[in-house]
């Protein structure tokens, strides 16, 4: 058995953005397929845990209740809007459908407000572009839609997983604040899944930092980019540009890869990285201690970056 992730815990409020960020395959995507059950099984299963939501345990609710759930009270933005959308269906008729089925509205009620929602996004002329079929919109349309799509139900909770992929920086700005804007309007608590540092700076409220399929750092997001205490979290921001460096001063990456799940280290999986690991490390894997503040760290060494 490969532990994809392991040990992660965390919660979510309403009316803020909570960050999950980490290297790829760090297990982001599989914590976000998780609080869903949406992991395939084959090969991929839940072993144990609990996700709690509104007084329930979504892990022993059975799957009817569970649909109600989906897409209803808590909605994904899943990463790859051309792998999501069904490409022979009208990009409306794809919006309306959750419509139709969890808030009772007739098809053409169902249809009326998915161009409204379709407007909401800033998609141009949405009257007509609800005709069009997923191929006809651009990356970043498709990626409003996906929004549209998710926040059509007024859901508690939106998954995002990297939700400005593969986009150009003034479309990621936009979407990233058409999320910013529903969550403070509907007071809807947001799951951010990103790489991108500059992303969590600018939205997150909260940030727990990844580190093969384990949560290594929680913390508010100024504190932890004030103070880092994680050797990890530490080099992920020495490894970004920064306005404030020096001209000519040099990054420093983080050297070595990620460790494989088959083979995971006895101590900590970052102690192979780590230019602050001591004998302990190599030994015994630490959990997460609290430091106060909101803040927690899962290292042997007290680091203050």
């Amino acid at each position: 058995m490969v532990h994809a992730v392991n040990g992660v815990s965390f919660d979510l409020r309403r009316g803020e953005i909570v960050a999950l960020v980490g290297e790829s395959g760090c297990g982001k995507s599989v914590t976000a397929l998780s609080i869903l059950r949406l992991v395939a099984d084959p090969p991929g299963r839940i072993t144990g845990g609990a996700i709690h939501f509104d007084g329930v345990d979504l892990l022993t609710e059975p799957l009817s209740a569970l649909r109600d759930i989906r897409g209803n009270r808590i909605a994904m933005i899943f990463q790859e809007p051309m792998n999501s959308l069904n490409p022979v269906h009208p990009i409306g008729h794809q919006i309306a459908e959750p419509l139709s089925l969890h808030q009772g509205l007739s098809t053409q009620h169902a249809l009326s407000k998915a161009i409204e929602l379709l407007g909401s996004v800033r998609i141009p002329e949405p009257e007509q572009r609800g005709n069009d079929y997923p191929h006809q919109f651009s990356g970043g349309m498709q990626q409003r839609a996906m929004i549209a799509m998710g926040m059509g139900c007024e859901p508690d909770i939106i998954i995002a997983d990297e939700p400005t992929t593969a986009l150009d920086v003034t479309i990621q700005a936009q979407i990233l604040e058409l999320l910013a804007e529903q969550v403070l309007a509907r007071q809807t608590a947001m799951l951010l899944i990103t790489h991108n540092l500059g992303i969590v700076a600018r939205y997150a409220d909260r940030v727990n930092v990844m580190y093969a399929g384990r949560i290594v750092e929680q913390a508010n997001a100024d504190d932890l980019y004030e103070r880092p205490r994680h050797p990890y979290t530490i080099g992920l921001l020495q490894s970004v540009p920064r306005l404030d460096q020096e001209i000519g001063g040099r990054l420093i990456p983080i050297d070595g890869q990620p460790p494989n799940p088959l083979n995971m280290p006895p101590g900590c999986p970052f102690q192979p990285r780590c230019r602050f690991a001591v004998g302990q490390c190599e030994r015994e894997l630490p959990a997460l201690r609290p430091l106060g503040e909101g803040q927690s760290v899962a290292c042997w060494v007290d680091v203050d970056g």
